[in-house]
């Protein structure tokens, strides 16, 4: 250890007695810094700073007239233009501008068409043509500069965009305020048309029963055959609905209660697994007492505890299908079969009566029906009461369950108190599956069953009622026939009218409801209000109608900033390769005559090599703290941290130039040149090709960068951690490779070098 000291203490005196070494040694020192600070200085605030990038802004536009309004918005974006300062716009011809460019005088150049207003006021027309803005761009001048002119042509477009939406939707904005105004004036007589209707819809029922009372004036046979021409409608189409029904309630019947029976197995089923989760739980919760190991007895609450838990989950997916069930059952009873009334002069037709009696069975078997569906779905309703008092109960087992495992973990024992109440838990939960089980079986599904049944009964005496109706329906057309002889013109005409007469009044009661929907809700004066608000900031809003709330987490000030990390890093990394490139990795013998070993010519001439980079580190970093002002957020922990990364790098770089000579120092150089583009210092690594992505975690620049980043900007301590560690890991690898393999890899290295000195091509 001795030596290894005094190798060191030699290095620094020989540094300070030699005047070319001292300036060699400044070189190190300076270097890296002037690299990192003037590249830091160089990229401050690019973005800001882009007044002085030239683009050529030609007008062409000769405007229109839109709505009698003078419309030009080439014009309105040269004027904004004057008052951007962005960029270097520059107002020229059409022939300034494409030489300019070609010249490279400009970068870019933007021609507004002639005919750019008129092709936004096709906008209001069946054919729309979009509008142009003709942009050219010159991207031998610069890579960069490309990407700030289309920014630029962008924020053209976008201004253009404002100019045309807050024009186009003010003049219309504004035409509708106009009428909107005009309407306004005339709140009063729309009140009295409104009311009007409302009146009209009261006085038609009264105007409905003059009518009726007149047409029964006429005749007696006329009388009778309205009458029955009011009723054959409605048994022609009883008979065709029901027609319809019957074709189709088969099906719809058939699929219910296919539905049902598909859905009640799985509801059993899932009631028996219930009740057996319930058993199993039940017969480990037996095995255990008050004296068992606590290991034992957490993992059988665990289990009771995860039972209970799948229990639950069932006992849901049963009340899901009780549910559906209720549904279907509910279904059924809502129907209503359409109820006929048959005129008691039409009765004496034995026809006629017989419908009469099949449509009254017909009504009674259902309405039986309806009854019994209903009182299932109260058993129903009653087991999913029970089912919600088995949730209730398995989530207070759950609840007592994880409570315990709690004082098991915090060292307690189980008491006979509590075992007792988690067996009367389990027992109340099964005995209510069980009666949830008994009462399925026994009220629910036989009850469905039967209703089915009774149903398809009921459609089958629809089917008689349907052949005995076709043959009664033609004697009713004779009768009818036969008495519109009879009819004269008078009759006629009111029958015609009180036919008509029941449409026309459901036209008005259905526009009346609807205004007085519209009056509940204040929607006239809403509609009035609304179009005769102001049109500018209705425009205005038009244009831009979303406004982004800007939030920035560990925001940087400016560019310059943000890049410091990176170049930092950087200048570090080129710090320790300048001196590998510079010092000497050799040390002749101490002047006693003292032979050195290699694990102390390394770790001496070491010491010299972090002395140095850490001066060249201290220095960029309070140079970019008080020359550059760069954004730190913790300048102590910045400076410390910039230290660690010093002595990683120099410990990588100064252990592969120390065992494998200049071959260690090209791989070092292969190494800067891939971290450049491969860590996400400038770019971010997923732009980057995928063979970046592959070795991104692999390198010392990311981890460095990464910490350097949370240290400037704001750390978040594990991300830190993290880097830190990783970076140590680098260090020791580098500082055991090299104590190690000093002697061994050097000694083979000697003769490389040898032959390659014999060889004439290098120099050393």
């Amino acid at each position: 250890m001795k030596n290894i000291f005094r190798i060191y203490a030699r290095d620094i005196k020989r540094i300070c007695t030699n005047w070319a070494a001292m300036i060699m040694a400044i070189v190190i020192i300076l270097i890296p810094s002037l690299y990192s600070l003037t590249n830091i200085k160089a990229s401050w605030d690019p973005y800001a700073n882009t007044s002085g990038i030239k683009i050529a802004v030609v007008n062409k536009d000769s405007g229109t007239i839109y709505k009698d309004q003078d419309l030009n918005l080439g014009e309105e974006l040269i004027e904004k233009l004057e008052d951007n300062d962005k960029m270097d716009w520059t107002f020229v011809n059409e022939e300034e501008a494409s030489e300019g460019l070609v010249k490279e005088k400009y970068y870019a150049s933007i021609v507004i068409p002639e005919d750019f207003s008129k092709c936004v006021t096709t906008l209001m027309e069946k054919e729309v043509v979009k509008p142009k803005l003709i942009y050219t761009v010159n991207e031998k001048i610069n890579a960069i500069a490309p990407k700030l002119t289309d920014a630029g042509a962008k924020s053209v477009k976008n201004q253009l965009d404002e100019n045309i939406v807050k024009t186009v939707s003010g003049v219309m904005f504004r035409l509708i305020n106009e009428t909107g105004v005009e309407i306004d004036g005339k709140r009063t007589d729309i009140r009295d048309i409104i009311n009007k209707i409302y009146e009209l819809d009261e006085e038609l029922p009264e105007l409905e029963s003059i009518l009726n009372d007149t047409i029964g004036g006429v005749s007696d046979v006329n009388s009778l055959l309205l009458k029955t021409n009011d009723m054959l409608p409605t048994v022609s189409s009883l008979l065709d609905s029901t027609n319809d029904f019957v074709n189709n309630s088969d099906y719809i019947v058939d699929k219910m209660q296919s539905d049902i029976n598909e859905i009640s197995p799985r509801i059993k089923d899932d009631l028996l697994l219930s009740q057996q989760l319930v058993d199993n739980a039940s017969v480990t919760l037996d095995n255990l007492d008050e004296n068992i190991l606590p290991e034992t007895a957490k993992k059988s609450l665990i289990t009771i505890s995860e039972t209970a838990t799948s229990s639950k989950v069932t006992v849901s997916e049963i009340k899901g299908m009780l549910k559906s069930t209720k549904s279907f059952l509910k279904k059924i009873i809502d129907y209503e079969l359409p109820h006929i009334n048959i005129d008691d002069s039409l009765l004496e037709d034995e026809g006629v009566a017989k419908i009469q009696k099949q449509l009254k069975d017909q009504y009674d078997i259902f309405d039986d029906v309806k009854d019994n569906l209903k009182t299932i779905n109260k058993s129903i309703t009653i087991l999913m009461d029970k089912l919600d008092d088995v949730e209730e109960k398995l989530d207070i087992l759950i609840s007592r369950t994880d409570e315990k495992i709690q004082d098991l973990e915090d060292g307690k024992g189980l008491d006979l108190q509590t075992l007792t109440d988690l067996r009367s838990c389990l027992k109340d939960v099964n005995t209510l599956i069980s009666d949830v089980i008994d009462s399925y079986d026994s009220e629910i599904m036989n009850g469905i069953n039967d209703g089915f049944d009774s149903i398809k009964y009921i459609l089958s005496i629809t089917v008689d009622i349907l052949k005995d109706g076709q043959d009664v329906l033609p004697n009713l057309e004779e009768i009818l026939s036969a008495s519109q002889d009879t009819i004269n013109f008078s009759g006629d005409k009111l029958a015609d009218l009180k036919d008509k007469f029941p449409e026309v009044k459901d036209k008005v009661h259905e526009v009346a409801d609807k205004l007085r929907e519209m009056d509940e809700d204040d929607a006239f004066n809403e509609i009035i209000d609304m179009i005769t608000n102001n049109w500018d900031d209705q425009s205005n809003f038009m244009a831009s109608p979303v406004e982004i709330e800007d939030n920035r987490l560990f925001s940087w000030p400016n560019y310059g900033s943000s890049s410091a990390p990176f170049y930092i890093v950087l200048c570090i990394w080129v710090g320790a390769l300048i001196a590998s490139a510079l010092l000497s990795f050799k040390a002749e013998n101490l002047d006693d005559g003292v032979e050195l070993k290699p694990y102390e010519v390394y770790l001496g001439k070491l010491l010299t090599f972090i002395t140095l980079t850490t001066i060249a580190t201290i220095l960029a970093c309070c140079g970019a703290l008080l020359w550059l002002d760069v954004y730190v957020v913790h300048p102590i922990i910045f400076i410390l941290y910039s230290i660690f990364v010093s002595i990683v790098f120099t410990l990588i770089i100064y252990t592969a130039a120390s065992l494998l000579d200049d071959i260690g120092k090209a791989i070092i150089v292969v190494m800067l040149v891939i971290q450049m583009a491969g860590t996400g210092g400038t770019f971010p690594v997923e732009v980057t090709p995928s063979v970046f992505h592959n070795i991104y975690n692999y390198l010392p620049f990311t981890y460095a960068t990464n910490g350097m980043r949370q240290i400037l900007a704001g750390i978040v301590y594990p991300l830190l951690i993290k880097d830190i560690k990783v970076l140590s890991i680098y260090m020791i690898c580098s500082l055991v490779l090299g104590i190690t393999l000093k002697g061994p890899l050097n000694k083979g290295n000697d003769i490389i070098m040898n032959k390659l000195l014999k060889s004439g091509i290098l120099r050393h």
